[in-house]
């Protein structure tokens, strides 16, 4: 046994409960460790995950063909964005690429 088996949840700042109820607190103790004295500040998670999301509608539109048409609404379901959404980033793409050619 060390000193860091006497560390408990309840002994941690309330924010730092938020973080250990979502990644644990032997998580929390490396975070705390990895990351001393920095303050950091977590974007929402829409706007941090939305490039992979539209790499991802992007890659699905490119693969897609006669005999695996492409899903706008299976698209939104599957990334949480609208299917406007969907829409726009491959209309985007569409007018990127004749722009580029």
């Amino acid at each position: 046994m060390n000193w860091i088996d006497y560390i408990k949840a309840e002994l941690f700042p309330e924010d730092y409960l938020i973080i250990i109820e979502a990644i644990g607190l032997e998580n929390t103790i490396k975070l705390a460790q990895a990351l001393p004295s920095v303050y950091f500040y977590l974007k929402s998670p829409d706007k941090l995950f939305k490039p992979a999301k539209i790499k991802y509608i992007l890659e699905s539109y490119k693969k897609s063909g006669p005999k695996k048409p492409f899903n706008p609404r299976r698209m939104a379901l599957e990334t949480g964005l609208s299917i406007r959404e969907v829409y726009d980033i491959i209309k985007e793409r569409k007018a990127f690429n004749s722009v580029n050619k």
